[in-house]
């Protein structure tokens, strides 16, 4: 595979898209290393972790450096990072992935072939959340399933998160009614205060 550039809004599956690559080419998981890059934009502690990893020998083909949120990096750190797709071609694969396709200096685009993820419309994103639940054998009704797309729409991971948390007993539930819920989710209470 080429040097790959992902791209698209949150919760499009970039990052899942990238391990599942993996798996399907068995690249050995010590052949593998995975990079927060809104965690770790230092251009020193970039080259040294990628450089020493790249300069082991692999277990399988080739190694593959997964930038994820590569949009954080600095200009700097994209500077030794496009040296480093041409330096270890040959021993690694870089897949970047990123929610800015813009703050990606040209000469990485031009180096990584680019793949752009759009959200799901609110149809799909529906079914697609209706078809977890089910394959879960989680019962819902729909009026519940509606609240929750409503609360994290377009996010399909924060839906599939949220819903995960609220699924109990086998049944998927509103938040309340004498349970403690996270602050963070107050979207979900609030449509359901206005739907009663």
């Amino acid at each position: 595979i080429p040097h790959l550039l992902l791209s698209g809004p949150p919760g499009t599956s970039k990052t899942t898209l990238a391990k599942v690559l993996c798996n399907e080419l068995e690249v050995q998981r010590a052949d593998i290393m995975f990079i927060n890059a809104s965690h770790e934009t230092g251009v020193d502690n970039l080259r040294d972790k990628v450089s020493n990893f790249c300069k082991s020998m692999a277990f399988g083909d080739f190694r593959v450096i997964i930038l994820d949120e590569a949009d954080y990096l600095s200009p700097n750190a994209q500077g030794v990072l496009r040296g480093m797709l041409e330096q270890y071609s040959q021993v690694a694969r870089f897949i970047l992935t990123c929610n800015l396709p813009h703050k990606i200096m040209p000469a990485l685009h031009s180096r990584c072939q680019g793949f752009s993820f759009h959200q799901l419309d609110e149809t799909e994103f529906t079914v697609r959340i209706g078809q977890i639940l089910a394959d879960e054998g989680c019962e819902f009704d729909v009026d519940t399933l509606q609240n929750f797309v409503k609360a994290t729409y377009p996010d399909l991971r924060k839906a599939i998160n949220t819903a995960q948390q609220y699924s109990r007993s086998g049944k998927l539930v509103l938040p309340g009614e004498g349970q403690s819920t996270d602050t963070s989710e107050w979207k979900l209470e609030a449509i359901a205060m206005f739907q009663n």
